[in-house]
């Protein structure tokens, strides 16, 4: 699911390279606040319903996000696991800080672990926003890069 606010959402190439990501490249916000939603079939991925019920996983969650040097930005990242019904079963939301204007082209990352997770989680959303903060018309707002769900099986 994508919503485009202001001008929508563009693929640009990263302004400084970003540690560990496969491909430099990254989705760019506009002046009204844009946001993509994945929702993650974990038994369509592959897991088998014992082995997320056994208490004996852990579910990693990463974003990269950044700013153009010229124009500051704002990010949303919320992430909610859910059970076959797409009932909540637990969820992260990060609202940092805004970057300011005249920045570096700075990257940051957002990092979660969901342990000891309960019964019945069948899929992972997966959702993030973004916007500049000049509200200048065109892609100057948050750059998103490097998005992952990684699934762990825990040694008992």
């Amino acid at each position: 699911m994508v919503r485009h606010g202001g001008d929508g959402w563009v693929v640009e190439k990263n302004r400084k390279p970003v540690p560990g990501a496969p491909s430099q490249t990254c989705f760019v916000t506009s002046f009204s606040w844009c946001r993509k939603k994945q929702v993650v079939d974990l038994v369509e991925k592959g897991l088998w319903p014992e082995l997320l019920d056994s208490g004996g996983v852990e579910i990693a969650v990463s974003d990269w996000w950044g700013a153009r040097h010229d124009s500051g930005c704002k990010y949303r990242l919320f992430v909610t696991l859910l059970d076959a019904h797409q009932n909540v079963i637990d969820k992260f939301s990060a609202v940092p800080d805004p970057i300011e204007q005249w920045n570096n082209d700075i990257y940051l990352q957002v990092t979660h672990v969901f342990s000891g997770i309960r019964r019945g989680i069948r899929f992972v959303s997966f959702e993030h926003w973004g916007q500049d903060t000049q509200f200048w018309a065109g892609h100057y707002g948050a750059r998103v890069t490097n998005s992952s769900v990684i699934i762990r099986v825990c040694q008992s």
